[in-house]
């Protein structure tokens, strides 16, 4: 699971329409709620489906479960889908048409605008109540002769005696167009050696009509903006592409995107969309503790994202990586299955009975990440890095923040729990030549590139920072991420640097950010004959596990 800055838009806490989202005007950060004001209930699902979709809000169902939506598909001409069960097509501002189960139905998008956006500089992200550290990121921007606007996002809910909490700040540049928002991040970058991100703003939402085809191409409905489908029993539906088919539970929503093109949209319950994305991020075969771990985290994950993500788009999540893997009915089995029916409504809790973000990745390669130092937010006691091995790593300490004692630890360290994993995931070799590392780093002008050094590393050891020196100068590029991506997707920033004649050569461990649960990990504790309650508070130290629903 790949985690974030965030890859879209901007939203003020307070948001009960498109139309307020994009309207409000940016709170000053003085004047913002305190941390913790009585947390609101969760609010109901909304009468427009509309505004289930852009509401980017944490939403309750009749039956008391949260209802996430998801993105199937977007940028469409036409989509076709069909029913599993017989159902009724929900058309907005038109009637209800029964359709049979089965019947292969097609969708398009007509007399569609795209929606309105404005364009910012991401200049930092703050958690709601790291006041000094946003004023601190103020002055700096300042100092340097932009003053920042700034915007909250996320929310904060109260259920069942827990808070989920997942309010953020963020430090933003305006621009006229987006253009000029990536001419000013790359003045920035050349200026002051960051590498700030290009974010949307919602202004005006997407406008146009959705129609619905029978097969022999006859006009069925057409909606404003969008086109449900409610099929009987909750059995689900099948989204067609030429010969292949996938099937979905949950509520298919066909709207129009920001693009002003055809999407397709999952209003599902959380724990049906954990039944298809449990198996889509851990192997089914693991052990059931390992599953029910994963279970768990990947539900306060989801609890965590929304209203953080995807915020100029008209569904909260989306389907790949990005959020987390969702593949729907197909991927789900009787193991998976049963891990989230043993752990329905669980999640992480910190200490104070807030929410924990249930981050993980595939091997931390035996030392886990400090999760503030992958992305940008107050430390946790609960995603703390540290050795994970089964002596406890009593030889080493919490950090491997040098090149001798991360050398030492990858050479010499203790095989870990996730060391079983699959090969050249827990340690592994990656060369390159100088001419390939020149074609990487091209867009850092710093021409021919003659030597790559980490400047800075994480309590695991891994690169946070790193130096390319070049025939027409030196870049520094920051973030876990960022390196990563720098270097050809590369497996880890858990690296040592050789040089070996005209090649670099980096020498490393594990597979992704290293924060939060290590999955193979997991399933080594289980293996070894610990619970998934256990292997949680290994993981996400001084942490609880309760169910809120």
């Amino acid at each position: 699971m790949v985690l974030h800055l965030l890859a879209a838009a901007l939203l003020t806490l307070a948001s009960p329409t498109p139309a307020a989202a994009s309207t409000a005007a940016p709170p000053p950060i003085d004047d913002l709620p305190p941390p913790l004001p009585p947390p609101l209930p969760p609010p109901s699902v909304p009468d427009d489906p509309l505004d289930l979709l852009w509401s980017h809000r944490l939403q309750f169902d009749a039956a008391g479960e949260p209802l996430v939506t998801i993105r199937l598909a977007q940028g469409r001409s036409e989509l076709a889908f069909r029913a599993l069960a017989p159902a009724r097509l929900v058309v907005r501002g038109g009637d209800e048409l029964a359709v049979p189960a089965g019947a292969t139905l097609r969708a398009r998008a007509v007399d569609a605008l795209p929606a309105v956006l404005s364009w910012h500089v991401l200049l930092g992200e703050h958690d709601y109540a790291d006041r000094a550290g946003l004023l601190a990121a103020r002055r700096r921007w300042e100092a340097r002769g932009i003053v920042p606007a700034q915007r909250a996002i996320g929310g904060v809910y109260g259920i069942a005696g827990k808070v989920v909490d997942n309010r953020r700040v963020l430090l933003l540049a305006p621009a006229e167009t987006e253009e000029g928002a990536r001419a000013l991040a790359e003045r920035l970058r050349s200026a002051h050696g960051v590498r700030p991100e290009v974010l949307p703003d919602l202004v005006t939402p997407p406008s146009g009509a959705v129609e619905v085809l029978d097969a022999a191409g006859r006009l069925l409905a057409r909606g404003d903006r969008l086109v449900g489908l409610a099929v009987d029993g909750g059995q689900g539906f099948e989204l067609v592409t030429g010969s292949r088919a996938v099937a979905y539970r949950g509520r298919l929503h066909l709207t129009i995107d920001s693009a002003g093109r055809l999407a397709a949209v999952d209003a599902i319950g959380l724990e049906p969309l954990l039944r298809g994305l449990v198996p889509s991020e851990i192997p089914a075969s693991s052990p059931a503790e390992a599953l029910r771990a994963q279970a768990v985290t990947a539900r306060s994950n989801v609890l965590a994202q929304l209203g953080t993500r995807h915020l100029t788009d008209p569904w909260s999540l989306c389907d790949e990586v990005h959020c987390q893997m969702y593949l729907g009915i197909s991927a789900e089995t009787a193991p998976t299955d049963a891990a989230v029916r043993a752990t329905a409504g669980e999640a992480i809790f910190d200490a104070s009975g807030t929410l924990v973000d249930g981050v993980y990745s595939a091997v931390c390669g035996g030392h886990a990440e400090d999760a503030d130092l992958v992305w940008p937010r107050l430390p946790s006691p609960s995603l703390r890095g540290g050795p994970d091995v089964p002596d406890g790593g009593a030889v080493w300490d919490r950090t491997l923040g040098d090149d001798r004692r991360l050398r030492a630890f990858l050479d010499h360290g203790p095989r870990s729990w996730c060391a079983a994993g699959p090969r050249g995931r827990w340690r592994w070799e990656r060369r390159f030549t100088l001419a390939e590392l020149t074609r990487l780093a091209a867009p850092l002008g710093v021409g021919e590139v003659r030597d790559l050094t980490v400047l800075r590393r994480g309590v695991s050891g891994r690169a946070l920072a790193v130096e390319l020196a070049g025939t027409r100068g030196r870049a520094v590029v920051e973030g876990e991420l960022r390196i990563r991506r720098l270097l050809g997707n590369l497996n880890s920033a858990m690296f040592v640097v050789d040089r070996i004649g005209e090649a670099v050569v980096l020498h490393g461990g594990g597979w992704g950010h290293g924060a939060g649960m290590c999955q193979w990990g997991a399933v080594g504790r289980a293996r070894a004959g610990q619970g998934y309650r256990e292997i949680l508070r290994a993981y996400f130290a001084g942490a609880q596990v309760a169910r809120i629903y």
